[in-house]
């Protein structure tokens, strides 16, 4: 039986459950990862011949390494989440069950926003000239007095324009849905 340095030493054991006890922040993966870590240097070291007390001295106390392993997992968190597969799947489900609801509401909201958009200032234009009995018969054609259209084109461009930025803040969503689908987070 390979009997390691911590199960020789109770000093070597103390210092590897203080570690352990101040990694607590930690996942227990990672933190069995660090202490195991740990464990394997000492046992290397002593292998080497150094003696145990230079060996601790040298790692400092353990609250000391494990503030500076926290530290590291936070600036280097390591890639926890989806393998190939569930990203491959997750993909698949937002592109199938996200493309039918995308189709439609490109569909409706960018022809509408375009439309309402161009309209909106046409009409407004539309109805300042018929107060001054300036006809834009050929191009615009409208049965509303120019009061009504003064006022149903500024609303008709702002329902244009927000229909455009609806449209711009839901593709900007799923783009940032694939993007994280993609990457695996």
């Amino acid at each position: 039986m390979n009997r390691t340095v911590a199960d020789q030493n109770p000093v070597a054991e103390r210092y590897l459950t203080a570690l352990a006890d101040a990694l607590t922040p930690m996942n227990a993966p990672e933190k069995r990862e660090v202490v195991d870590e740990i464990r394997a240097h000492l046992q290397d070291a002593k292998a080497a011949g150094k003696p145990l007390d230079e060996i601790l001295t040298r790692l400092g106390s353990a609250e000391s390494l494990a503030k500076a392993y926290l530290v590291e997992s936070y600036l280097n968190p390591k890639p926890s989440g989806a393998g190939w597969i569930s990203r491959t799947f997750g993909l698949f489900g937002l592109l199938v069950f996200g493309s039918l609801p995308t189709l439609l509401i490109t569909s409706l909201l960018a022809p509408l926003g375009i439309a309402f958009l161009i309209a909106g200032p046409v009409l407004f234009t539309s109805g300042i000239c018929g107060f001054f009995d300036v006809s834009l018969a050929p191009v615009v054609q409208s049965d509303l007095e120019p009061w009504q259209q003064i006022i149903l084109g500024p609303m008709m461009g702002l329902v244009g324009a927000a229909c455009l930025w609806v449209l711009y803040r839901y593709l900007k969503w799923i783009l940032k849905l694939v993007r994280q689908m993609a990457s695996g987070r």
